[in-house]
């Protein structure tokens, strides 16, 4: 965030210095402006585009798609709403784990604990802890002092279950379900242990609405880890997909002891058994005569896709055996 001398800034002075701040890290080759332009829909290489004009107006649309506008003049009709710096400064430091400077802010400004975001996306400051859909600039790490970000912020008073306006918002936009499907705290290695403190707490573990959103989200989106500390924090499990994901074969068998499950569900549960990795299962589940055509519209793939893009060759020659045999 930008350096202010005020704490509450028109939104629209926020953008225009925005805007100049990408042209300038355009001009010194910031990898970080050419994520921004990605956003927007360019194509190339960071030095592809890095290396090609920078027009102000597509500048514009770049930070506008930023912080979820859909364009340049959606964005400027929001010009006169306030941005409160502190909250801004707030976000930057949960990104950088700089928790002095965030319990600081903190202790001189308790509000900031139940503030929103002006932009688009009104998360709060718990929700900046997924690194989820928010924008690009805050999405480019999680500390490894996450989890103790993640508890200051809980124990100031935080709402675990509130929904933001990610990806159209809903319910199921609270943080644990951004959490379980973000890659940034997964490739960081904290998404699981993050779970794990945002359960105890407070959050549902099966989602405001109990509809097993959380842990749905996280299989869906293969981080299994998440999963099982979902699991391990009391989430159920009630159903095929469910067992498979989590390798539990003897639950599987037991869907199959009468007749064998209607729709495709079948070919959901391989596919997720073959997204996390269970041999087993997928093995026991090709033995039902599954439709290896099918491609799980949840995820976009087969089960040999699935389990390609996970990486488990091993699923992946299983799956080619039955084919060739078929």
């Amino acid at each position: 965030m930008l350096a202010y001398d005020r704490e509450a800034v028109p939104l629209g002075e926020v953008l225009d210095r925005q805007v100049a701040l990408l042209r300038g890290a355009h001009r010194v080759g910031d990898p970080v402006a050419a994520e921004l332009l990605r956003g927007t829909g360019a194509k190339g290489t960071d030095e592809e585009l890095l290396g090609s004009a920078l027009t102000e107006e597509a500048a514009r649309l770049a930070i506008a798609l930023d912080h979820g506008y859909a364009g340049w003049g959606a964005a400027r009709a929001d010009a006169d709403l306030s941005v409160d710096t502190r909250f801004e400064a707030a976000a930057d430091a949960i990104q950088w784990g700089e928790l002095t400077a965030l319990r600081d802010l903190l202790d001189a400004h308790p509000p900031l604990i139940s503030m929103r975001s002006p932009f688009p996306h009104h998360c709060m400051l718990l929700h900046h802890v997924a690194a989820n859909g928010i924008e690009v600039e805050r999405q480019l790490q999680s500390p490894p002092n996450a989890t103790q970000v993640m508890r200051l912020l809980l124990d100031r008073g935080a709402d675990p279950d509130a929904a933001c306006d990610l990806y159209g918002g809903g319910s199921s936009m609270t943080t644990l379900c951004l959490l379980v499907s973000s890659c940034v705290p997964a490739e960081a290695g904290v998404q699981a242990p993050l779970a794990g403190v945002l359960c105890r707490g407070g959050a549902a573990v099966d989602g405001p609405e109990d509809d097993g959103a959380p842990l749905r989200t996280a299989i869906t989106f293969g981080y299994t880890e998440a999963a099982e500390e979902l699991v391990r924090c009391g989430a159920r499990v009630d159903n095929l997909v469910f067992h498979a994901a989590l390798g539990d074969l003897a639950a599987v068998r037991g869907y199959f002891a009468a007749s064998v499950p209607e729709g495709n569900l079948l070919e959901q549960a391989l596919g997720a058994a073959a997204l996390h990795g269970r041999r087993d299962v997928a093995e026991f589940l090709l033995g039902q005569g599954p439709d290896l055509s099918f491609a799980d519209p949840s995820f976009g793939a087969t089960a040999r896709g699935a389990a390609s893009y996970a990486g488990h060759t091993e699923i992946v020659a299983l799956i080619d055996e039955w084919l060739a045999s078929s």
